[in-house]
């Protein structure tokens, strides 16, 4: 009953990620044993997991996180992303020590210098590090210890709707397939459900596949 709890509650400790919990214990949320001795899984902190998921179970209406990225277009295809804090319950944290930089281009068949990958390659690349994230995670909770967690991605999209030419063909992928390579130590019918658990439970996963409400607002510069 207590592990079915923990992998209800991994949908959320995913979204906050490794870096996000570490925040969030020092927000407020530190575990009640000062002394207590880490249990290592897979390279993650199992009994920090373990606290922030008792944390939750103990103040329900906490784990509200907002990200932020800041995109600017530098020339051609070429743009650059900045990830700095973010917020739990309001409170912004790490926005000082977090600097981190994406480049953003396309490929030359569209006008890019190929300089960095495209959108659509970083949005695969979202996806698959996030089920990842999450697949090692709820193994790591189960106390498996994994030896390898592999994701391939392939997707496909139809220039007709990106460039306009079609209005019946969505600008969008139009199909993507993903394949989940594990091994560890637990049996078969185990690491099928850590690599399906990843899946479903991964924020970026989960996103992509039901959607999301989406409103740009948009400002004209002077």
């Amino acid at each position: 009953m207590i592990l079915k709890l923990k992998l209800k509650y991994a949908a959320f400790v995913i979204a906050l990620s490794v870096v996000v919990f570490f925040g969030w214990f020092s927000a407020g949320y530190s575990q009640t044993e000062e002394t207590q001795t880490a249990a290592i899984v897979n390279g993650l902190n199992t009994t920090a997991l373990n606290g922030l998921i008792d944390a939750m179970k103990k103040n329900p209406d906490k784990g509200r996180v907002t990200f932020y990225s800041k995109s600017r277009w530098q020339d051609g295809m070429r743009s650059f992303t900045g990830f700095t804090g973010y917020k739990i319950d309001g409170a912004m944290v790490h926005e000082k020590t977090r600097q981190f930089v994406l480049l953003g281009d396309e490929a030359v068949e569209l006008s890019g210098t190929d300089a960095a990958p495209g959108a659509v390659e970083e949005l695969m690349y979202a996806v698959s590090t996030c089920v990842i994230a999450a697949a090692n995670m709820n193994a790591a909770l189960m106390g498996v210890k994994l030896t390898r967690l592999d994701v391939d991605i392939e997707s496909d999209l139809d220039l007709h709707g990106l460039l306009g030419l079609d209005p019946k063909v969505r600008a969008g992928l139009t199909n993507v397939r993903m394949g989940i390579t594990i091994a560890g130590d637990a049996d078969e019918a185990t690491l099928k459900k850590i690599a399906t658990l990843g899946y479903e439970y991964s924020p970026v996963s989960e996103t992509t596949r039901n959607g999301i409400k989406f409103t740009p607002v948009i400002t004209v510069a002077k």
